[in-house]
Order: structure tokens, then C-alpha cells, then sequence
């Protein structure tokens, strides 16, 4: 984690504990971000914080620094926040509504479902019975292949030793 970042954290919270007004503040300058949040008392902390406030605000090395120092804040404040398994509030809505999609997906099969079953159910086909019926028809298939292969066998037999008895 950023050390600049725990720097800031610790000043933030030190002016917090001198009243109110700083907390409202703070609250601003998180949902708005660095710039134009109307909280000048922590976006001047921030620019301090991670020095940018040395340098001639908008020039080229001013922007550069500043989108540096503003990605590495907020790396480190996702770090910070995963310490107590806080999730953004854009990735909780986006897997809210993918929980959603596939409640959805799931009713909807589960549907589809009932109506398989149904119809297996109009037909007289309960799918416990139809395995059933299908064990059964195997089973005779099986036994009625044996007996075939059994009879061909006695054929095949008797083929033989008539032959042999003629030599």
C-alpha cells in the first residue's frame, strides 16, 4: 500500500477529530473525487500529501503527477477497503444484477422443467416409470439375444458332428 496514502488517511482523520464540518467535507471529496468536489480543505490535504501542491497547477508535470498520484490513491484505498472485504459500489450493483440475469435464467428453466415433466406425465410416462421401462425392454432384449445365441450354438453343434460322423 501506497505510504502516501496512509499519510493522507492519517491526516484526514486527525482534522476529522476536530469537528464536524471536516467529515461532511471528507464525505464530499470521497463521492466526488479530487477536483471539484468543494471540499478544498482535503483536496489541498491530498495535493500536499503526495506534493503536487509545489507545482504550477495545470502545467504539464502538474496533470501527470496528479493522475499518478490519483491512481495510486485509489489502489491503495481498494487495497484498504479489501482488509474489510468492502466491495465498490459498481462492482456490487454489476454482480447484483448478473445474481438477478440468472435468478431469472434459473426460473425459467426450472420451468421448462416442469413442463418436460408434464408432458412425460400426459403421455403416461413418468420419467421414474420410463427408466424403469426402459431397464425392463433391455433386459428382455438381452435374454431373448442370449437364447438366440444359444440356439445358433446348438445349430452350429449339431452342424459339426453330423459331419463328422459322415467321415
Amino acid at each position: 500500500m501506497d505510504a502516501k496514502f496512509l499519510e493522507f488517511w492519517g491526516k484526514s482523520l486527525l482534522n476529522l477529530a476536530k469537528g464536524q464540518r471536516q467529515l461532511e467535507e471528507l464525505s464530499r471529496f470521497m463521492s466526488g473525487g479530487f477536483e471539484g468536489s468543494g471540499s478544498q480543505g482535503i483536496a489541498e490535504l491530498f495535493k500536499s500529501t503526495y506534493g503536487l501542491d509545489k507545482l504550477e497547477k495545470n502545467g504539464a508535470e502538474y496533470l501527470k503527477l496528479y493522475e499518478k498520484a490519483s491512481r495510486s490513491f485509489q489502489k491503495s484505498l481498494r487495497e484498504y477497503m479489501g482488509l474489510f472485504d468492502v466491495v465498490p459500489r459498481g462492482e456490487m450493483e454489476s454482480l447484483q444484477q448478473e445474481c438477478e440475469v440468472l435468478k431469472a435464467k434459473v426460473a425459467e428453466q426450472e420451468k421448462v422443467i416442469e413442463q418436460l415433466g408434464s408432458i412425460l406425465g400426459e403421455k403416461g410416462m413418468e420419467p421414474g416409470e420410463s427408466v424403469l421401462n426402459l431397464q425392463e425392454l433391455l433386459k428382455r432384449q438381452t435374454d431373448e439375444f442370449q437364447k438366440m445365441m444359444n440356439e445358433m450354438g446348438k445349430a452350429f453343434q449339431q452342424k459339426r458332428a453330423s459331419k463328422s460322423k459322415k467321415k
